[in-house]
């Protein structure tokens, strides 16, 4: 068996007992549905901000519970691209080093900016999850949001719609590659 084959075997082992990362997607889009009532609260622009941020604190133990019912590892140890899984989910983290920065120059960016980094952090679950649906919702949200703001002129307030949408199409195209 050659390196590519292993590797390949190792990736459709995680795609299969991970369920393709279901159970983050199904925890996203219940972060990303709080976080639009966040965002349509009549609150102070930092609250909003503060409370949009402390939402991916749900990520993990939402995604325990989903993984739960949906009878999931999340900590499938014996394979071991998991440890690049949890790379690529832990990655994001940084990237909200960005959104502090906004937070404190110019907060009225932080909604989009953490949405453009949420869309594009799904990229790299393509390759782990031989999965085009991540791909193509990655692109979606990113360039959705930029087109939305820069060309129509949406309110911010549209952000966390453009990447519900996105989530839910993800969600569905995993189900149905799961099937």
């Amino acid at each position: 068996m050659n390196l590519n084959t292993s590797l390949q075997v190792l990736l459709n082992d995680i795609a299969q007992k991970q369920k393709k990362g279901l159970p983050f997607i199904m925890a996203s889009i219940f972060i990303w549905g709080v976080i639009t009532v966040i965002a349509l609260l009549p609150l102070d622009l930092m609250i909003k901000n503060i409370g949009i941020l402390s939402c991916g604190a749900l990520l993990f133990p939402v995604s325990i519970l989903c993984a739960k019912i949906l009878n999931v590892d999340l900590l499938y140890k014996e394979n071991p691209l998991i440890n690049g899984l949890l790379i690529a989910t832990n990655n994001q983290v940084l990237y909200l080093i960005i959104c502090i920065l906004l937070l404190i120059k110019a907060p009225m960016w932080v909604l989009p900016v953490y949405a453009i980094i949420y869309g594009a952090h799904l990229l790299p679950y393509s390759f782990f999850y031989q999965s085009k649906s991540y791909r193509h919702s990655s692109i979606f949200i990113c360039i959705a949001i930029l087109i939305s703001i820069i060309f129509f002129h949406l309110n911010i307030i549209f952000v966390p719609l453009i990447v519900e949408i996105g989530v839910l199409f993800l969600f569905l195209m995993l189900k149905k590659e799961i099937k």
